[in-house]
């Protein structure tokens, strides 16, 4: 055995650091990471995901075009959380299964809500949740023209909801000195305060019912899958 040889207890071979065998970063890990900051900061700021994910700011652009990939990425990850419920054919209660799901699933992360409002869908995961919604809504009698409608409707209740449960419990506070002159909204604002109202409850049932005397009022055949 050589001298080189007897240096490395294998041998003289030599070894060289390559690739990892799992990318260090790949966009599943950005989009998990970046809702888990939303989650837990409030923020999406790219610094400090980067920071999370122990890379270079500038990495990202290796996986994603811009900032709006990059909540459509988190947006899809939080579509992974959505528990989907056996959809029911009878409308009103279909309506109400898919507002509560959505419900739930956004108040999980409120502060990604305002950022998904105003870009457009295009997370193949989200793509699928809404895919799902419309198969749903089609099979309970829907047409065609106001599934969408119904989708967006439904959709913007759950998220308006969602918001709604991290504001102040009261969003009507009327001084009693000034009472008198609102005695409408006084009234009626003690009535809620005492009736225990579900505002939630409320709001898919309005929804429901409504959606259901919309279809209705056009001569429509349950959707069977093409079946």
């Amino acid at each position: 055995m050589s001298p080189a040889q007897q240096a490395h207890p294998d041998g003289g071979r030599s070894h060289r650091l390559g690739r990892p065998s799992t990318p260090r970063l790949n966009v599943e890990k950005i989009g998990h990471e970046a809702l888990a900051l939303l989650e837990e900061e409030g923020v999406l700021s790219l610094p400090r995901l980067a920071e999370r994910l122990g890379v270079r700011q500038s990495a990202f652009y290796k996986h994603v075009a811009s900032r709006a990939d990059i909540v459509e990425l988190a947006r899809g990850a939080l579509a992974e959380r959505m528990v989907f419920p056996r959809p029911s054919r009878d409308l009103p209660v279909l309506v109400t299964q898919l507002f509560d799901s959505l419900l739930d699933t956004y108040r999980g992360v409120p502060a990604i809500l305002p950022l998904i409002l105003v870009q457009p869908v295009t997370n193949p995961g989200v793509l699928a949740v809404y895919e799902r919604i419309a198969e749903a809504l089609l099979a309970a009698g829907v047409p065609d023209s106001l599934v969408l409608p119904a989708v967006e409707a439904i959709d913007s209740a759950a998220i308006g909801a969602a918001l709604d449960t991290q504001a102040m419990e009261n969003a009507w506070s009327v001084p009693q000195e000034q009472a008198a002159g609102f005695p409408h909204l006084v009234r009626v604002q003690t009535a809620l305060a005492s009736g225990g109202v579900d505002r939630f409850g409320f709001l898919a049932r309005t929804l429901a019912e409504g959606l259901k005397v919309t279809a209705g009022a056009q001569d429509t055949v349950p959707y069977d899958g093409g079946r």
